[in-house]
């Protein structure tokens, strides 16, 4: 198999509102909340065009967000797909399908985590080519919780066996005391083989504390048929974080001055 995929299809999830970030910036969809001068989402989408790695970008919004979201990316070469409902990341990628091309791969990112580096898309699309895996996703071993890194204890945990491979990835709101513990957490960052994607993530279920349809559940689906599954730990953890409240922004801006230092 080729070092890298030929054809990628990038989706981007943008659908929410951002509420807890309104009272800072009142009326403004969270992933054009400005980021060092410009909306979140512009950084994304300039990190996926330089990694060259894109057949084509489709970007995922709701009915709240979706006129200012097109008015900011005029001009941009990209697709649009609407999520009707909130329903979870899962449900959001699947809303994408009609959009997407037929690429042979699916990369999943998100509007309001602004710091992904091309190299990191790059890295993580070109692993999951060179394995033949059916699903590939970035995680984030963190030696603590503290400081700046408190946000990450919101996020999902990876479990993994004894042996070291990946069971399940479960969210902070179901996970036990002791899969709290665990400092290897999930940005939810995956690159999918295509016709893997389509035929399993409908399977998702609901049945968690929100209601909702995590994308992170199709790796249940991938370990239980045994997928082939790929991992790749990010090389610099900041660049995984995201925002949901103006403090958390705060600590984006403090990181990207040091990453273009």
């Amino acid at each position: 198999m080729n070092a890298s995929p030929q054809k990628v299809d990038v989706v981007i999830l943008a659908a929410g509102q951002g509420k807890r970030m309104h009272q800072a910036f009142p009326g403004v969809p969270k992933v054009l909340v400005p980021l060092a001068g410009r909306p979140m989402l512009l950084h994304v989408l300039d990190a996926v065009d330089a990694s060259g790695i894109a057949a084509q970008v489709t970007v995922v919004v709701g009915p709240a967000v979706e006129k200012k979201v097109r008015t900011a990316l005029t001009g941009r070469d990209i697709q649009f797909a609407l999520q009707p409902e909130p329903k979870g990341t899962g449900h959001a990628v699947l809303c994408a399908r009609p959009a997407v091309s037929d690429a042979a791969h699916v990369l999943v990112l998100y509007g309001d985590q602004p710091l992904i580096s091309a190299a990191t898309i790059r890295g993580v699309t070109q692993h999951h080519a060179s394995t033949g895996a059916d699903m590939t996703m970035l995680t984030v071993p963190l030696p603590d919780f503290s400081s700046w890194r408190s946000s990450f204890a919101d996020w999902g945990r990876i479990v993994r066996d004894a042996s070291g491979r990946v069971v399940k990835s479960v969210e902070a709101k179901d996970a036990s005391a002791t899969e709290l513990g665990i400092k290897e957490v999930n940005p939810s960052f995956y690159c999918f083989r295509a016709p893997w994607l389509w035929e399993h993530l409908p399977q998702v279920g609901c049945e968690n504390a929100q209601g909702e349809y995590y994308l992170p559940d199709v790796l249940g689906i991938a370990v239980a048929q045994g997928a082939k599954l790929e991992t790749v730990a990010a090389h610099d953890s900041r660049e995984t974080l995201g925002a949901n409240t103006p403090e958390q922004l705060a600590v984006l801006e403090r990181t990207y001055k040091e990453l273009h230092a």
